[in-house]
């Protein structure tokens, strides 16, 4: 009896423990930032999961600040207080994949269907044949212009609703500014995004494949050219920082700006210019071989750990809520743009009612959804690598100086970008 005894309370243990695994593998742990864009959208995904598998816990973590660095400080512990899925910006990303090999779970592998998201996202997740992360949303861009003001210089603001090259908005620009004193463009004078965005439209990179930099490229005089010949036509409103460069067009100082979709919650928080902003494809560099109406400014994406203790279950979250075409999942995708203003990448989600529709707040009830989730098609992939970032700083430390007169031609701006690069980066 005290055999058999042992005996049951040994498998009574066993089923316990075995019981307890398997309530600890039905938990995903998800860090992101900013609860009301990222953290929103991917409660919205749980949400969705769970009427599926409602066994499964999703805990999403928000890491207001420094994420990556908090990751890299868990990778060099070997993966210790990971979660199973985080989210990284897109222009991170390659640093992560190069640094620190074999840290995410090939999603491809795993029968994602890449051909389904918008191809610019993928690219910059992929290694050979290999693919790691759920490309999340797009920083589709436009030029956003008030008709307003376009009116009052005497021009119809329907004449350009099209493609445009930037020599016909810097003609544009001109007369605004003779007819109303308005500059077209709100510039911000401590970033170089503005000239990134001109770039990666013609397909532009920074870097080659082997990361070394290359700023002498047909795309970077030319956008040089162009941004050189707006500064010199006075058709730039010039500010400083995030801040004064949001007032500058919320205020009406400026007539326009170059910018993301995920603009429209700052331009909606001025009720009184409903019915006055339209949105146009971001215009084209003229004599670049490859040039598009369309660029991309920010955006992020999902990525599973490979070490991740719940990986399975991960993998399966990610492929049934953010690539897939199951109806619940196409309705999601049409909750967060609609929510949080979170355009996704997954190409067949743009039949839902919230990107069809019309907008009131735009001149004449614009489809602006419609229209940016069209323009991401055509968005050019960007080349990132380790050192965007100090690629970033050396060339807006250039681009002040060449505004200024300091520097005299395009070849001039990229040779001082050049010398700065090799000072930030050591390299």
């Amino acid at each position: 009896m005290k055999k058999t005894l042992t005996v049951l309370l040994a498998l009574a243990m066993f089923v316990g423990a075995a019981g307890l695994a398997s309530a600890q593998a039905k938990k995903i742990s998800i860090w992101c930032w900013d609860p009301n864009f990222n953290g929103y959208s991917m409660k919205e995904a749980a949400a969705v999961y769970n009427k599926a598998h409602p066994e499964v816990t999703i805990e999403i973590v928000d890491i207001p600040q420094g994420i990556e660095g908090k990751i890299e400080a868990g990778l060099m512990a070997g993966g210790a207080g990971l979660p199973d899925i985080a989210l990284f910006q897109d222009f991170q990303i390659e640093k992560f994949i190069t640094n620190y090999p074999g840290i995410f779970a090939d999603l491809k592998a795993a029968g994602v269907d890449y051909s389904q998201f918008a191809g610019y996202k993928v690219g910059i997740m992929s290694e050979g044949k290999k693919v790691y992360g759920i490309p999340f949303d797009t920083g589709s861009t436009g030029l956003y212009l008030r008709s307003d003001f376009l009116k009052d210089a005497g021009l119809n603001p329907d004449s350009y609703r099209k493609n445009l090259t930037w020599n016909e908005v810097i003609t544009l620009g001109k007369t605004v500014k003779a007819k109303t004193g308005k500059a077209l463009i709100a510039y911000d004078n401590t970033d170089y995004q503005f000239l990134r965005m001109i770039i990666q439209s013609a397909g532009g990179q920074f870097f080659k494949p082997d990361g070394s930099l290359d700023l002498n490229t047909a795309a970077t005089k030319a956008g040089l050219k162009v941004l050189k010949d707006m500064n010199d036509a006075g058709i730039l409103y010039m500010s400083e920082g995030w801040n004064n460069w949001v007032s500058a067009f919320n205020n009406g100082d400026a007539a326009g700006m170059v910018s993301a979709v995920w603009l429209i919650g700052t331009i909606k928080s001025q009720p009184a210019n409903a019915g006055k902003w339209m949105v146009v494809p971001t215009p084209s560099l003229v004599g670049v071989a490859g040039a598009q109406n369309a660029s991309n400014w920010g955006g992020s994406s999902w990525y599973v750990f490979e070490k991740s203790k719940n990986k399975a279950i991960a993998i399966d979250f990610m492929k049934s809520v953010w690539a897939s075409k199951d109806p619940a999942a196409l309705g999601f995708y049409n909750t967060i743009l609609k929510g949080a203003g979170a355009m996704g990448t997954y190409l067949p989600s743009r039949v839902g009612s919230n990107y069809t529709s019309k907008d009131e707040f735009f001149y004449k009830s614009q489809t602006v959804y419609a229209d940016f989730s069209k323009w991401m098609e055509k968005v050019p992939a960007l080349r990132y690598t380790a050192n965007f970032n100090a690629m970033g700083t050396a060339l807006t430390a250039s681009i002040q100086k060449y505004l200024k007169g300091d520097l005299k031609t395009p070849e001039a701006v990229i040779a001082d970008a050049t010398e700065g690069y090799k000072q930030v980066s050591g390299n």
